[in-house]
């Protein structure tokens, strides 16, 4: 620093010997910051008065720059000169840097303190003994304050009493009682705000001080009256979201005031204050409390282990039923799976049920189901998204320790459920890329080889259909919906579906089906799949395409692009939220979400100019579609449209004088044909 000093000096254009010195909190000693011509320092003490201030000593011209918590720089010339105020201030915003890092080191001095004092604060299980101890280290912290008192309400006496006092006699202000509302004691008790009074005699504070005549005389004459005072905190103690008691800080003597920084710290003392308080009150259950604490190590120890070794799932829930004192069952809801294996889940629920409510419940660490038993469940989540929960029979009967288990054990399961969900999305990639393989094999060796590897099995027939998920942006969230989609595709239709894989936001499956009968069931279970999404419960949307029936590996990729088409087909609206069949889409498979552009401009070309010179609301547009609906029947065209025939004539002539073409010609009677299909459909 001694280097940026000098270069702001001669800057400045100080060229005569100087230097500066610092003094730091409450000490004497000076400390040297910069003295090139080794000055003495001869007898520098601090002055009270501005933040800065010039006075002159012998041959020699001091300047001081006082900053708060009694920091002060020193700047010494040998002979008298005129230092601007701008020079000054500049100087002054130089030095507060220093003045910034004592700070940020005291700070972290007295928040040491406050750690170090808080094992012996709540090492006491007498309340009365917490409370000595507790005035004690903050008089330790809060070195400005004179004395301090700890006030605690007495339900019996309905009056705030005296329960702790450091600095003043105790015996002469325990009798004092103040009542709710009664001085900055009972005011801050009945606010619940803490109170910081610089000046009593702001009259801002007339109601806080105010106190009453009997406890004017109950202070006693031998101790200074409590609001012949200079500065004061007073702080609520908050224990179970319920104000506790009061600290009472008082500044007389000491010569600096208290202040906000005071405050500051007060409020990160007093959160571990009500800690020592409410335990001290719980003396007849610290002991388990204590246990409780001492184990909550060994707990996660234990189950980290048996995550580290691999143990499985179904280990480490043996181990947490031991741990809470009864069997609990953990349920994947990722796969649908449960553990153990052999478990129910509570009657009248499903999965999907269990998912529903804890994905409504997307903050609580425990929820009660309205069931016979009161079954609780326990969620397991990574990050937003739910991975299963763990559901214990008989809630009332878990203790504290059984509690932290399980809190201990819903986050080592959900490190562990993140895992395996990496480990299944990698195998899931396997598959895509064994699939991609047998799609582009013409190697009938090769394609048995690969349809192999793929689980894929002789059966008389297959087909392959695609599931997609639409409007889920959360990557996390997305994974975990396709996870679900296909553990309720093995459990809907396990004994057909031969090899299932999720892939970005799709789902492939291929079953086996020996004919039109077990094709018929398999595309019945995806249609209710579909439908029951479609109820409008999910924050995504869900849509499936199946190919047609076919009887070799070999014709395995003409299933799946089928499968693709019927997905992708921009006309299947009237399929909307059920399986889309390739067989069932018509002409309109030759339309693929490929050529939707090429689709809507040719609507445009057909429609646009009917629409421009049909001054009658659609009049041209209408009759050119019922025209083609009724098989070009004029006379029912006609009797639908509720005209003559000679007007239908008239119009029909418009239309191809509107749009260059002839119906008569049959290329363009089969462009407009296509065109009223698409348009119904689009």
């Amino acid at each position: 620093m001694s280097n940026s000093i000098a270069t702001l000096y001669h800057r400045m254009g100080f060229e005569l010997p100087y230097s500066v010195w610092r003094r730091k909190g409450e000490s004497d000693q000076l400390e040297e910051m910069m003295n090139p011509t080794k000055m003495d320092p001869l007898n520098l003490k601090s002055v009270r008065g501005e933040a800065i201030q010039t006075f002159f000593e012998d041959t020699e011209q001091k300047v001081q720059f006082t900053y708060a918590d009694d920091y002060c720089i020193f700047l010494i010339f040998t002979e008298k000169r005129k230092v601007s105020e701008n020079d000054l201030a500049l100087l002054f915003d130089f030095f507060y840097k220093g003045y910034a890092e004592f700070v940020d080191v005291t700070g972290r001095v007295k928040l040491a303190k406050i750690v170090d004092s808080i094992s012996y604060t709540t090492a006491s299980l007498n309340l009365e003994q917490v409370f000595s101890n507790i005035l004690t280290h903050t008089l330790e912290v809060i070195t400005n304050a004179d004395y301090g008192t700890l006030w605690l309400y007495d339900e019996t006496k309905k009056k705030i009493v005296c329960k702790a006092s450091e600095g003043y006699r105790y015996e002469e202000i325990r009798h004092m009682e103040f009542e709710v509302g009664e001085g900055p004691v009972g005011h801050v008790f009945e606010q619940g705000t803490p109170v910081l009074i610089k000046d009593p005699s702001d009259l801002d504070f007339g109601e806080v001080k105010h106190i009453s005549k009997e406890n004017k005389q109950r202070w006693g004459r031998r101790v200074e009256d409590i609001t012949n005072i200079r500065s004061v905190i007073a702080y609520p103690i908050v224990v179970e979201e319920r104000i506790e008691c009061v600290m009472y800080l008082g500044q007389m003597h000491s010569e600096y005031v208290l202040t906000d920084r005071d405050l500051w710290l007060l409020q990160i003392f007093t959160t571990q204050v009500g800690i020592a308080i409410r335990n001290a009150k719980q003396f007849a259950n610290i002991r388990e409390l204590n246990d409780t604490l001492m184990q909550r190590d060994a707990i996660h120890a234990t189950l980290t282990d048996l995550s580290v070794r691999n143990m499985g799932t179904e280990k480490m829930v043996e181990e947490l039923s031991r741990m809470v004192g009864q069997p609990l069952v953990f349920v994947d809801l990722l796969t649908n799976e449960m553990v153990p294996t052999m478990s129910m889940l509570p009657k009248g629920l499903s999965f999907s049920n269990l998912l529903r409510i804890i994905q409504k419940e997307s903050h609580a660490k425990r929820i009660e189901l309205n069931t016979k038993e009161a079954d609780v469940l326990y969620p397991i989540r990574s990050g937003s998204v739910v991975l299963g929960c763990l559901i214990a029979k008989s809630p009332q009967t878990i203790r504290r320790l059984g509690e932290v288990a399980l809190e201990q054990g819903s986050s080592v399961l959900a490190l562990e459920r993140v895992q395996k969900q990496n480990v299944l999305a990698f195998y899931y990639k396997n598959q895509q890329d064994l699939f991609d393989e047998l799609l582009h094999t013409n190697d009938p060796e090769l394609l048995n080889e690969k349809a192999e590897a793929l689980g894929i099995r002789d059966s008389g027939g297959f087909v392959v259909a695609v599931l997609q998920v639409t409007g889920c942006s959360d990557p996390q969230e997305l994974e975990a919906h396709i996870f679900r989609i296909i553990a309720e595709l093995r459990s809907a239709a396990g004994a057909l579906v031969q090899t299932v894989f999720g892939w970005q936001n799709k789902v492939i499956l291929l079953a086996g089906v020996a004919g039109a009968i077990e094709l018929s069931f398999f595309e019945r279970q995806l249609n209710e799949m579909l439908v029951y999404r479609a109820d409008g419960r999910n924050d995504y949307t869900l849509n499936g395409g199946i190919g047609s029936l076919i009887h070799s590996y070999s014709e395995i990729e003409r299933s799946y692009r089928e499968a693709e088409i019927a997905l992708t087909n921009p006309l299947a609206g009237k399929f909307n939220h059920k399986l889309v069949r390739y067989t069932d889409i018509g002409i309109s498979r030759l339309f693929t979400s490929r050529n939707t552009e090429e689709v809507s401009k040719f609507l445009t070309d057909i429609f646009n100019p009917l629409s421009e010179i049909d001054r009658s609301g659609g009049m041209l547009e209408q009759t050119l579609l019922v025209y083609f609906e009724k098989n070009r029947s004029v006379g029912e065209a006609a009797e639908t449209l509720h005209i003559h025939i000679n007007t239908l004539y008239q119009r029909l002539k418009k239309i191809e004088e509107v749009l260059g073409l002839s119906l008569k010609n049959a290329d363009d009677a089969l462009q407009l044909q296509l065109a009223c299909y698409l348009h119904q459909r689009a």
